[in-house]
């Protein structure tokens, strides 16, 4: 198994609650993101899904220190290439939410219990 099919599953297991499929849908649905595996002492414990400007993440196991280098690192060229990033996140989801207005996304809209949210350098923390 590489580091990004491992980072998959651990994106997954962090949403698997909400999805109403399994895994096998979920892969499918994502077979055109690059998957960046997110690690902690040589361990994949996550990923971050990213296809154009639109970018998500989850961690499976919880990181034991801050994710935040992970997702400077991630997001930062993101936002160098495109200057600006989207995301969505589940409406029912209050600290996805609560997470990424941290990072400086702000609220676009909210569409069939999804909150669309856009990030740029300007409000980038």
């Amino acid at each position: 198994m590489t580091p990004q099919d491992r980072a998959l599953i651990m994106v997954y297991e962090s949403v698997k609650h909400r999805l109403p499929f399994g895994f096998e849908t979920f892969a499918e649905a994502l077979k055109d993101y690059d998957i960046v595996p997110l690690t902690e002492s040589g361990r994949v414990i996550g990923g971050v899904l990213a296809k154009g400007n639109e970018v998500h993440i989850g961690y499976g196991v919880k990181p034991k220190g801050s994710i935040r280098p992970h997702l400077k690192m991630t997001l930062g060229v993101m936002l160098d290439k495109y200057g600006y990033v989207v995301t969505a996140v589940m409406a029912d989801n209050k600290s996805g939410l609560r997470f990424c207005e941290r990072l400086g996304f702000v609220k676009l809209g909210e569409e069939n219990g999804t909150i669309k949210l856009r990030c740029d350098r300007s409000n980038y923390s």
